[in-house]
């Protein structure tokens, strides 16, 4: 592969991204305002943090966002009603749910998640009674739109490949 095909392929698969990124961002935000959710805006990030080359790597880390989000809710949701929020409970908090993370084998993109979810439901939790659900629903959401639209891309794809193979 010469260096201009490369390049080409580059540019393709970002104009690809973007147009899936966009997407997924619209739908997800407006799926997740329908369901009632006050925090929207967390469903596209999932879709933003999620979205990858093939329909593969979008599900495993779609399976690893998730995970990380509940676990992260649940350490948050139990333990942090009976803190104060400040840098120090927040560092115990993340402490305490990575830990758990590692225990039960995790990765490294698992342990990030359950560290971002702690931070933001600690954060807002307080200023919010329905972050947490927000989270969770929304995370769910997101994640969905990233793989349906993976699925459905995968497929046109598929048939776009059939059909000009067919017209060779």
């Amino acid at each position: 592969m010469n260096v201009t095909t490369h390049q080409n392929s580059n540019a393709s698969l970002s104009i690809i991204l973007i147009w899936k990124l966009a997407i997924g961002s619209t739908l997800s935000w407006e799926i997740s305002r329908l369901l009632g959710s006050t925090h929207p805006y967390l469903a596209p990030l999932s879709v933003i943090l999620t979205v990858q080359s093939t329909y593969d790597k979008t599900i495993i880390l779609s399976l690893k966002r998730v995970i990380g989000t509940m676990i992260g809710i649940i350490v948050t949701v139990l333990i942090a009603s009976h803190l104060k929020v400040n840098g120090i409970n927040l560092g115990l908090l993340i402490l305490i749910g990575c830990f758990i993370g590692k225990y039960l084998k995790f990765d490294k993109k698992v342990l990030h998640q359950i560290a971002l979810t702690i931070l933001f439901v600690f954060s807002f939790e307080h200023q919010s009674d329905q972050y947490a659900i927000d989270r969770m629903r929304d995370t769910l959401v997101g994640v969905l739109v990233a793989c349906l639209i993976q699925v459905i891309w995968s497929k046109l794809i598929v048939r776009k490949k059939t059909s000009t193979s067919t017209l060779s």
